[in-house]
């Protein structure tokens, strides 16, 4: 690549030699005038977008959380806390809509339709790599990325990996015994950042798509021990600790209404010891594997430092969906003596520790509430943000990303359509200078039989095809009273928006969702009498993780 510097130094010395000296020092002025010009032009940013997978949004120590996160802690210090920022309520349709700028019904189910962040960014002379989760159309090499290391599913083995891993488009299956697919994607992404000779001055996109800590719950047991025994106090105690916390945080207000003891899940009291142990144990690895993506985190936001790249370099930190309720393979697991974050086993964090997880919102992953579409986000681009470890609220949504790292990356075309009305979302980049901001246009949900419409006053929301609820956004952001039955006409007005979005959007002329009741992946939530009860499991006299029965390589 050509040193624009090297070059005006070179000119501005060449012409010191071949001119008399009046000559000579006006046109080297000129010269280097032109030099400390570009120098003054801003360089494009660094840009990276880091992903974890069904995060809760109180489970990283900024947003409440107990769990050990010194790495995305700092990033908070340094940074914003997005406290106000939605995803769409599952993988695949948050990754669709954070990745295309649209409405997930747009541009289908895994964007199969129009253009990506990656593909408009490489367009521009980015570097482009993803690491880690796809889970979207086709791979990952058509669709704009440069470079490409990870699985193209939903999910694989954090230990033993899975046929749809890739190098590229290679089939990748290097799976060692020191394999563990959240540290090999950090090194990849802290290789990925490293200057190259020939590519040092190119700005590049990292797309850091962690699994963590989304199932198979499966971590080293030496992670889990430093847990282990510490969440025997049960989901509403963690719960209660997580809220005080972040009333001391600011990011709750004293006077907000908490959402009411959910009536499908037992109260811990009431749960067997063999109960109590196996809970305990199946958040244990949830919160090592947590630490365990902070601890990659933490090498790359070091790596960026030793390069140089930390202050010109914009990270997005957010979580796709809440926290998965389910447990779907327990009795499985159970019957092939597996417990929780053995090499082979594949257990899902339960409704108990996703209740405390979602830590102060209602109901989880798959769910249009705010336990299923809110995220703990954070923002930290050190050279632009002038008043860090401060708090917004804004309305935000994935939707939002793209536009924002568009004009970010200085990307104002018309062809790019960065910042316009063809975007469901806007830029969100005066917030990290500092600016005002403000949405006008309503945000839209929907996955399965859960759907939602959210204005600056409203919250219209649905679960698992049971009824309109509302909320008033500004006395009950938690979503504890449903205000429908007062306020018909408003449902009315909300619901014909709703409609009209879908139709809009999905280019279909009615509504048919398909329902959780049917389903064989999921099953009613709703938290006040229709949802599904849950039923912890127990540990088996025969199985003693402490005693080392159950080996974790």
């Amino acid at each position: 690549m050509i040193n624009i510097n090297f070059i005006f130094k070179l000119l501005a010395s060449l012409v010191l030699r071949a001119f008399p000296l009046g000559l000579a020092s006006v046109l080297a002025v000129l010269f280097l005038s032109c030099e400390e010009k570009k120098s003054q032009v801003p360089a494009r940013p660094n840009i990276i977008l880091i992903v974890a997978d069904d995060l809760g949004y109180s489970d990283i120590g900024a947003y409440g959380g107990e769990i050990f996160t010194p790495n995305l802690n700092q990033m908070a210090k340094e940074g914003i806390r997005l406290s106000n920022m939605h995803n769409a309520g599952m993988c695949v349709i948050s990754r669709s809509s954070m990745l295309s700028g649209q409405w997930w019904p747009k541009v289908g189910f895994g964007i199969e339709k129009g253009t990506n962040l990656a593909q408009v960014l490489q367009s521009e002379g980015y570097r482009t790599g993803l690491v880690g989760k796809w889970h979207l159309d086709g791979e990952p090499n058509d669709k704009g990325f440069d470079s490409f290391f990870g699985f193209l599913g939903g999910y694989s083995s954090y230990f033993n990996g899975s046929t749809d891993y890739r190098m590229n488009k290679e089939v990748y299956d290097d799976f060692g015994e020191n394999f563990y697919s959240t540290d090999a994607f950090s090194a990849k992404a802290v290789d990925f950042i490293s200057p190259k000779s020939d590519e040092e001055d190119d700005p590049f996109f990292l797309y850091l798509s962690y699994q963590a800590p989304h199932n198979p719950l499966q971590a080293y047991k030496e992670d889990i021990m430093a847990y282990r025994g510490s969440y025997s106090k049960g989901w509403q105690a963690v719960r209660d600790a997580r809220v005080q916390k972040q009333l001391t945080l600011g990011l709750l207000n004293a006077d907000t209404p908490l959402p009411e003891y959910p009536e499908n899940l037992p109260d811990w009291e009431t749960l067997s010891p063999a109960q109590k142990d196996l809970e305990d144990l199946r958040m244990a690895v949830y919160a090592a594997m947590v630490e365990r993506m902070d601890r990659g985190i933490g090498q790359l936001m070091a790596a960026l430092k030793a390069n140089g790249q930390d202050q010109n370099t914009l990270i997005l930190f957010l979580s796709d969906n809440g926290t998965d309720s389910f447990s779907v393979m327990d009795s499985v697991m159970l019957s092939k003596g597996l417990l929780p974050g053995d090499a082979g086993s594949n257990y899902q964090p339960g409704t108990g520790w996703a209740y405390a997880s979602v830590t102060p919102k209602r109901l989880y992953k798959i769910s249009q509430h705010g336990g299923g579409v809110k995220t703990g986000a954070l923002a930290w681009w050190p050279a632009r943000i002038d008043r860090p470890n401060v708090i917004k609220s804004e309305p935000l949504h994935v939707v939002d990303i793209m536009p924002t790292v568009l004009e970010a990356a200085g990307i104002t075309d018309s062809n790019t359509l960065a910042n316009s009305s063809a975007f469901a979302g806007k830029s969100v980049l005066p917030i990290l200078n500092g600016e005002p901001w403000e949405r006008k246009s309503p945000l839209f949900f929907q996955f399965m039989d859960n759907r939602a419409i959210r204005t600056d006053t409203w919250s219209l929301v649905e679960v698992d095809g049971s009824g309109w609820e509302l909320y008033d956004n500004d006395k009950d952001p938690l979503e504890t009273s449903d205000v429908s039955r007062e306020h018909p006409s408003i449902v009315n007005e909300l619901e014909n928006k709703w409609l009209a979005w879908w139709v809009a959007e999905s280019g279909t002329n009615d509504y048919k969702p398909e329902s959780t009741m049917k389903s064989p992946h999921y099953s009613p939530q709703g938290d006040r009498g229709s949802g599904k009860v849950y039923v912890p499991s127990a540990m088996p006299d025969s199985l003693s993780f402490e005693l080392g029965k159950v080996t974790i390589e």
